[in-house]
């Protein structure tokens, strides 16, 4: 196993009930709230009010600032910054799912720096590491997806510039996060299936990925996984069903709070490319996922025999599927058919033009130009080659 560091200060309430806490974080610090939420989507399911409720129980003064849309932008991390610099904000409390929490990451980055400062140019873009001291952040989760309650990871678009970039440094880790299930009792379908195409594919990146040696981490990924599956079917059969909700919104967060990926070196191609999808066309980020994941392991999976071998045990552990006489080539590709055909039955889009997306030559350069050097670990994939893997979506993968 590679040598690694491992800290995640976060402090979990999980379960109902759970805002409560809130007004013990806020009277810890000086100054007011700044709730950052999308739409009303947090006053339908109750997470509005019972976090008012605790600002108010903490005596706190609240500044809101509503509107946080799918893929964040940076306009909006802008008004954030300035609220926070003109009424000396102590907290920044983040309301809803990835979105709202990545924006508030990165408006307690842009409060930090100097005002001679770019965020985007000097911070985003180079991938500098963020001060230290940041104002605290704190989250109330409502959805399933990134995971970005428990972690130090963040993704921003610059709609001017056609650009979304994710951003990871560990001063933007929240100080806490309320995880209460009840919230997703009232979840969309396609978000729920969205947030499940994330949380998986991010297990994927990690997962799928040198080094192949006796890993726990490997096994615990597998483990996470197939029990997504299992949560997914769940809220599939019954949506308002509260153990299936708790079990998903747990899923979401062990996908992405790097344990899993402790001794690996990771992936993320997938989600380089998707990225690239959605500065464009401004799709969710779960539908770009489900179109480019099964490609991206369509060109990676005979990369190697360790690829093939790590996509064969995949296909035995998490997919169940039979290994009796089989090659290790041949379990692969029925994995990432066991995968697609899960797609496919969630009503997921498996082609660009299922999510809108044209597919001629001049979108698919900017598209590739945009992912870039995208990086990788079987296989290291350059900008044409991910050129390839988004010409190739233009149909489902097929072998």
């Amino acid at each position: 196993m590679q040598n690694f560091i491992f800290h995640n200060p976060v402090k979990i309430y999980f379960g109902k009930g759970q805002a409560a806490h809130v007004a013990d974080e806020a009277a810890a610090v000086r100054g007011p709230v700044l709730l950052v939420y999308g739409g009303g989507s947090i006053k339908r399911n109750g997470a509005y009010d019972d976090v008012m409720a605790a600002l108010r129980r903490a005596g706190s003064t609240v500044v809101e600032l509503p509107g946080v849309t799918p893929n964040p932008r940076l306009d909006k991390v802008v008004e954030g910054v300035r609220l926070v610099r003109e009424h000396g904000v102590g907290l920044i409390l983040a309301v809803g799912g990835g979105s709202a929490i990545d924006c508030a990451k990165f408006i307690a980055l842009g409060a930090g720096i100097g005002e001679d400062e770019d965020l985007w140019d000097d911070y985003v873009e180079t991938g500098r590491p963020a001060p230290e001291g940041l104002v605290p952040l704190g989250v109330v989760l409502t959805t399933a997806a990134t995971g970005s309650e428990m972690g130090d990871a963040a993704v921003l678009t610059n709609p001017e510039r056609n650009r979304k970039l994710g951003y990871v440094s560990f001063p933007l880790t929240p100080r806490f996060s309320v995880l209460d299930p009840s919230y997703l009792l009232t979840l969309p379908d396609e978000q729920t299936t969205y947030g499940f195409v994330d949380m998986f594919c991010h297990t994927c990146e990690q997962y799928l990925s040198l080094p192949d040696d006796d890993n726990l981490s490997d096994e615990m990924a597998e483990a996470i996984q197939r029990h997504i599956l299992r949560s997914w079917r769940a809220c599939r059969r019954d949506p308002r069903d509260y153990e299936a909700r708790s079990n998903a919104m747990w899923d979401s967060t062990l996908a992405l709070n790097r344990v899993i990926s402790r001794g690996k070196d990771e992936d993320w191609v997938t989600h380089g490319i998707e990225h690239a999808i959605s500065a464009y066309f401004d799709i969710p980020h779960g539908a770009g996922l489900a179109i480019v994941h099964p490609h991206w392991m369509r060109y990676v999976y005979d990369a190697s025999p360790e690829a093939t071998a790590r996509f064969a045990r995949w296909a035995v552990n998490v997919w169940g599927v039979d290994a009796t006489g089989k090659s290790a080539r041949v379990l692969a590709q029925e994995g990432i058919e066991r995968y697609v055909d899960f797609l496919r039955r969630v009503g997921a889009p498996l082609t660009l033009a299922e999510a809108g997306v044209p597919s001629d030559p001049a979108t698919l350069d900017a598209l590739a130009d945009h992912a870039g050097e995208a990086g990788g670990s079987y296989r290291r994939i350059t900008r044409d080659d991910a050129r390839a893997i988004l010409a190739s979506c233009v149909e489902p993968v097929g072998f």
